[in-house]
């Protein structure tokens, strides 16, 4: 199923069912802040996603937060500080350069300084020290 859920127990090196999300997606974003789990954007097989899920492996329960105000594809999802960031994607049309902040306090997206260039995919990390996002994609040939 599209919506299936499995997580992995690393003490006993084990997969497990959980909750099914509540949208079907592929090509999202994900992250986990403190005990939940996040999930963004997307696609869904007949449209580019803005929507966006919160899981609590507590009540093993998924529920909606505020979408996006961009719908993102291949969209890489960061968490730092306590707050979430959508970077980059695809919308359909064009590859994005705008980045979204997500605080989940207040269950509200900001956008944030878009980067120099655009891009639809490939990597993001945050460097521990300098609290700064690294984004990456190599085209090779």
């Amino acid at each position: 199923s599209p919506l299936q859920v499995e997580h992995y127990n690393h003490h006993t090196a084990t997969w497990h069912p959980a909750a099914s999300m509540l949208n079907k997606r592929c090509r999202h974003g994900a992250a986990s802040l403190g005990s939940k789990m996040f999930v963004c954007g997307g696609y869904d097989g007949s449209g580019f996603l803005s929507i966006a899920e919160m899981y609590s492996s507590v009540a093993d329960q998924w529920c909606l937060i505020v979408p996006m105000h961009t719908r993102r594809s291949r969209v890489s999802l960061v968490a730092s500080c306590g707050r979430l960031y959508a970077v980059g994607g695809y919308d359909g049309q064009s590859n994005l350069s705008s980045v979204e902040m997500y605080d989940p306090e207040t269950d509200r997206w900001t956008f944030m300084a878009p980067m120099a260039c655009h891009e639809g995919g490939g990597w993001c990390g945050l460097h521990p020290s300098s609290h700064h996002l690294r984004r990456g994609w190599d085209v090779v040939g």
